[in-house]
This record gives C-alpha cells, sequence and structure tokens, in this order.
C-alpha cells in the first residue's frame, strides 16, 4: 500500500494558496493519525506527504518548503512510534515548467546531511500523456522519451503514481509496455494504474454495483493482458547500484525557473506539533493485521463479457511474497474464469528493495520495483 496522509476535506491538507494557514498542529495530527493507522501493516510501501500541491509558478514559489517540512514530520513521528522505517514522497502533477524543480528541490539533501529527515524517499508522477494506441501516441509523442531524460540523474525512486489516459476508449495500455521496458527501466520504476473502482470520471477497470456485485471492465482486460507479457523476474531483480546512490547538495543552481523556490530554508514545526512527535497522538486509530477465515469470494463477479467469473477466492499466501501477472485471463472468453488471486505465483521480494503490488482479489493492477535511498 502506498497511502496519501491528505485528504480533500477542509483542514487535511496543505492550503496550496497560502500553505502557512494550513500548516498547524491540527494537520499535523490528521497526518499523524493516518500513519498511527497503518504502520503496523507489513505491506505499507510508504506514504505520500503531498500530492500534486505545486502546480504552477506560485505555488512553486511558496509551497516546496512546506512540502519539506511535511516531510521532515512525518519522518520523525515514524522513527518515533514505528518500529521500522517506512518511506515518505511526494506524488507531482505532470506540469512540466514545474516538474523537473519540483524534485530537484524534494530529492536533494540539506547541506549534504545524509541524516535530513526533509528530503523526499520517493518522487511519484502524476502521468496522462499517452494518450491511446500508435499513432494516436507513440513513446516519443507522449514525452515519454523527454520524462527519461529529465530524471536520468535521480538518486531517488522515480515512478508514475497515476497513469491510464481515458482520451480514447476502451483504454488500450500501451504506455504499459514502454513503462516496463528498457526504455524506461534504467530510471522509471514503474506505475499506479488510475484507477481500481469507476466512477463519475471514467477512469475505473471495475464497475461496482449497489448490491456489492462487480463487473469488470474492457479496460481491466487490456491492462491485465499488457501486464501478462511482462518479464516479472527481471523488472523484480534489484539494482545494487541504485542503493550507493547519495543525493546532491541543495543550493539554488539546482532549480532552472526563475519563478520557482531557490532557498532551503524550512518552516519550524508548528506550536504543539513537536509534542505530537515526542508523545504521540491520543486515542491513535492503530491498525493491525486479523485472520481471514472467510476466502471464498461471496459477491458476484462478472467478467466484460458477462459471465460470472467462477471460483473467485483469497488464498492466502507465505510471508514476503505476493501476487504477480501470470498469463492468466480472468475475465475469460467463453463464460466462466477463475480468479487471479487463487492461480497466481508468488514472488518473494528481494533484500534492499521496496516491491510495490497495487492488486485485489479481481485482479493485479500494477507493478513495479524500486530501492529507497533517502531514509
Amino acid at each position: 500500500m502506498l497511502i496519501d496522509v491528505n485528504s480533500p476535506l477542509p483542514n487535511e491538507s496543505l492550503n496550496a494558496g497560502d500553505p502557512s494557514s494550513s500548516y498547524d498542529s491540527a494537520y499535523l495530527e490528521r497526518i499523524f493519525g493516518v500513519v498511527e493507522a497503518f504502520k503496523d501493516y507489513p505491506n505499507t510501501l510508504g506514504f505520500f506527504g503531498g500530492n500534486e500541491v505545486v502546480n504552477d509558478n506560485s505555488s512553486g514559489m511558496i509551497d516546496p518548503p512546506y512540502i519539506r517540512a511535511v516531510t521532515r514530520d512525518l519522518k520523525n513521528y515514524i522513527a518515533k512510534h514505528s518500529t521500522r522505517t517506512i518511506p515518505v514522497g511526494y506524488s507531482a502533477a505532470d506540469v512540466r515548467p514545474v516538474l523537473v524543480d519540483t524534485w530537484e528541490y524534494l530529492q536533494c539533501a540539506i547541506n549534504g546531511s545524509t541524516s535530513d529527515m526533509s528530503c523526499t524517499d520517493f518522487f511519484g508522477l502524476n502521468s496522462y500523456s499517452w494518450c491511446g494506441p500508435p499513432p494516436a501516441a507513440t513513446y516519443q509523442t507522449s514525452g515519454y522519451d523527454t520524462l527519461v531524460a529529465d530524471f536520468t540523474n535521480t538518486t531517488v525512486p522515480v515512478f508514475f503514481s497515476e497513469y491510464g489516459c481515458n482520451n480514447i476508449e476502451p483504454r488500450v495500455w500501451d504506455e504499459t509496455a514502454a513503462l516496463y521496458s528498457s526504455l524506461m527501466t534504467g530510471v522509471f520504476s514503474g506505475g499506479i494504474a488510475y484507477e481500481f473502482t469507476e466512477g463519475s470520471n471514467n477512469y475505473g477497470l471495475v464497475n461496482i454495483s449497489a448490491n456489492g456485485s462487480a463487473t469488470l471492465r474492457l479496460d481491466y482486460d487490456n491492462l491485465q493482458g499488457q501486464l501478462n507479457t511482462l518479464n516479472i523476474t527481471t523488472l523484480e531483480s534489484a539494482n545494487g547500484t541504485a542503493t550507493a546512490l547519495m543525493p546532491p547538495t541543495c543550493q539554488g543552481s539546482l532549480i532552472d525557473n526563475s519563478s520557482f523556490a531557490n532557498t532551503f530554508d524550512l518552516p519550524l514545526i508548528p506550536p504543539g506539533g513537536q509534542d505530537l512527535i515526542d508523545n504521540g497522538i491520543s486515542n491513535a486509530p492503530t491498525g493491525k493485521l486479523v485472520l481471514v477465515t472467510q476466502l471464498n469470494v461471496p459477491m458476484a463477479v462478472f467478467g466484460s463479457n458477462g459471465a460470472e467469473v467462477q471460483g473467485l477466492a483469497i488464498t492466502p499466501l507465505p510471508n514476503d511474497a505476493s501476487n504477480v501477472p501470470n498469463g492468466q485471463n480472468t475475465s475469460g472468453t467463453t463464460g466462466s474464469a477463475s480468479g487471479t488471486a487463487s492461480a497466481a505465483t508468488p514472488s518473494a521480494t528481494k533484500s534492499k528493495a521496496f516491491k510495490t503490488s497495487i492488486g485485489s482479489a479481481l485482479g493485479l493492477v500494477a507493478v513495479g520495483v524500486f530501492a529507497v535511498r533517502c531514509l
């Protein structure tokens, strides 16, 4: 799981137009509460400290120091109250005039310190620039080649925290093949398909009915087909050299846009914030694992062809294992199919790398591998 500690509700995220007005102890208590709720789950991969806060020149001038401050506060809270290190990162809007400067600002180490808690541990990008199959979109026309060039010198994992343009439907997900090809895997660490449940924006892979039943869409089938072509063994191989990379020292020369923040004086933690870090929040909503005894999925699930998916069940896997694409067609073509989760081959997580596997009993949505450096 990769979890955003913020929400669109009032006072539960930074105010991009006036970050100082929202960066207070009440906000910190909210985001620390999310940490408490998920820190004890072994499949919690990381937390997003912000999502698309910087989206133009004006926000690029005032928000980056606050994003780093939130990262610092989250990492200090995790260090004090979690039994393990959990990475904290940022999810950026694909706004090219401020994108690279946002990454440069967040990944560097203030004063070159290896113990700088404010530098991001990973950098996500919400990218929808690849729209449709060729010739409508290609590696070059989508700008993927530019993104690879822009992030070539990254010292932290970079991945698509959202992808899946729906200007042309059904989506064929050709960008998935490019994302996991040798053209990109030297720089990018995979991506997360947007999104699982269908809503008003028409990005969903699955329709959920009021009675609890689910229907897979053609978008689901097409994405699954793309994932089934991937060489998972190669993708899961940890890059040993990446763990030795050191972030650059923060300095104004890293920033190209004259309208972007280029100093690294961060706001002090607000009154009451340090007490929350030192003593924890009251009545923390701490989550925990529970024993699952009902393994058969009771809700009806239908393939995109209208046939009900048969034998859908949860298969518990050994510790440190996960489901991966295995060439199976969940929706089926003859009126019946077995669930991907019940037949996928488990794969052990490689040491010194975190593997993100976003999926469910209905099937795998995305997979990527990255090594985290700035901890």
